[in-house]
């Protein structure tokens, strides 16, 4: 990449939450100029005095802090579930395609429709909303996993066996370099969805969480309380991915661009 592509590159990355800036403060002249119904779709200047109300109120941090411990148990639960199955299968084709089949039906299966099941077998407490999020994160993670190690250099793989490299050494050298940055991708596809399961799951069985906020603020027709909530999931949500591109970047510095 030349030096023009790389500056252009980093004044498309500064310009990016200018944009969003722009559509906010478009939003708010409609909202004032009564181009929208303000019943519905509050001003944005009124979902932050929600926004403030509510963390002055200390309910927010405390709704806040419920759902992130109830992601982040999940999300290590079942992206490392994930991670684990899809380079195990992954690295033992035989078992893979002995396999493939179970996991082929089951995978179009909503993990958010397994909730009420969940709820049967493990209560209405925290296992129940828990297994539901590792479920979601599950599958990313396993299918990029599974995706990186097909993708390992055969030709690599051919000269290894020649030299008489042992099957670690392969998975060392080889394998795990390849697999490495779909494993990131699919960190960052299982943490977005691991938020949207967990709203879910609270506006169902729960009472305290983002997503029960979001559905009391429904229910007591707050529309204001309730974006609060959901621009929350989206600052936390795009700061941990934010987080995991960094480690993606330092890790797998063969791999990243510019």
């Amino acid at each position: 990449m030349n030096e023009r592509d790389l500056r252009i590159n980093r004044i498309c990355t500064l310009l990016s939450p200018v944009l969003v800036f722009l559509l906010i403060l478009f939003w708010q002249y409609a909202a004032g100029a009564g181009k929208i119904n303000v019943v519905i779709l509050p001003a944005p200047t009124k979902i932050i005095k929600a926004f403030v109300d509510m963390l002055e109120s200390g309910a927010l941090q405390k709704h806040i802090t419920m759902s992130f411990k109830r992601v982040m148990i999940g999300y290590v639960l079942g992206a490392g579930m994930g991670i684990a199955v899809g380079f195990f299968l992954g690295t033992f084709q035989r078992l893979e395609r002995l396999t493939s089949f179970f996991f082929g039906l089951i995978r179009p299966i909503p993990p958010l429709a397994l909730l009420p099941v969940l709820i049967l077998w493990l209560g209405i407490g925290e296992d129940s909303k828990i297994a539901v999020i590792a479920l979601v994160a599950f599958w990313p993670t396993f299918l990029n996993s599974q995706e990186g190690i097909r993708q390992a250099d055969k030709k690599l793989l051919e000269l290894a066996t020649v030299l008489k490299k042992n099957r670690w050494e392969k998975i060392r050298s080889i394998i795990l370099p390849s697999a490495l940055p779909y494993v990131f991708a699919g960190l960052r596809l299982a943490i977005s969805r691991a938020w949207g399961g967990v709203v879910v799951a609270e506006m169902l069985a729960a009472s305290a969480g983002i997503g029960f906020l979001i559905q009391y603020s429904r229910d007591m027709s707050r529309p204001d309380m309730m974006l609060a909530g959901v621009i929350t999931i989206a600052v936390i949500g795009y700061l941990i991915d934010v987080l995991l591109e960094i480690l993606h970047r330092k890790i797998c510095y063969w791999h990243t661009m510019p």
